[in-house]
């Protein structure tokens, strides 16, 4: 009789956390809305222009949670305006960017039985800037998406999940010039790096 309470106990022991892993798993999908900011490193705007961002970031998220720990996430991000304006032209603005990010990003964390989930994220993403002019020679460039937050899911609402976070796409902008010498032509390049990133919160529902 002790040895089958025993192997009782050691059989609820192993399949609760198996129970509760499969309750964290699961499509899920959501919207959030949050603030818009560019730092622009290397000031390569900075020295003629200044900085100022216009309407909210937008997010469509999608993913699926693994398990406790691990979701993959692919996103839609809508950043708001960036614009550049010339302080001697009473602050006009004479270029802006209406910057769009697609991006697919691992999500790592730990779900806790309170339903609090601090997680941080880390993948890669395609940035269109839709440049008003073309100031900078692309329009698309490879990003790197990380990010960090805070996710809540209430005991009582297991499907639905409220997320507070920072989240930020890093890119590189290689530049080329043409310099003209005394005898001839060189093509000189630089590299700028800049950094959109937005302070969002968002609502999720998992099926």
């Amino acid at each position: 009789m002790k040895t089958i309470k025993l192997l009782a106990i050691l059989i609820a022991f192993f399949i609760t956390p198996l129970s509760q892993a499969d309750e964290t798993r699961g499509f899920y999908i959501g919207a959030g809305v949050g603030s818009t900011s560019l730092d622009d490193k290397d000031n390569f705007f900075s020295d003629i222009a200044t900085i100022s961002e216009d309407s909210n970031t937008y997010k469509l998220i999608a993913g699926y949670q693994v398990n406790r720990i691990l979701a993959i996430e692919g996103q839609y991000t809508k950043y708001g305006d960036v614009n550049f304006q010339v302080p001697s032209l009473q602050n006009r603005t004479v270029y802006d960017w209406s910057p769009q990010a697609l991006s697919l990003s691992s999500n790592a964390g730990y779900t806790f039985n309170n339903g609090l989930r601090p997680f941080g994220i880390l993948g890669l993403s395609i940035l269109d800037l839709n440049q008003s002019a073309k100031v900078l020679d692309k329009e698309n460039y490879l990003g790197l998406r990380y990010g960090l937050g805070l996710e809540y899911a209430p005991i009582s609402l297991r499907n639905l999940s409220i997320r507070v976070g920072y989240e930020a796409d890093f890119f590189y902008a290689d530049e080329e010039y043409i310099y003209h010498g005394i005898y001839s032509d060189y093509t000189l390049s630089k590299i700028y790096d800049f950094t959109l990133d937005s302070f969002y919160m968002s609502v999720s529902y998992k099926f």
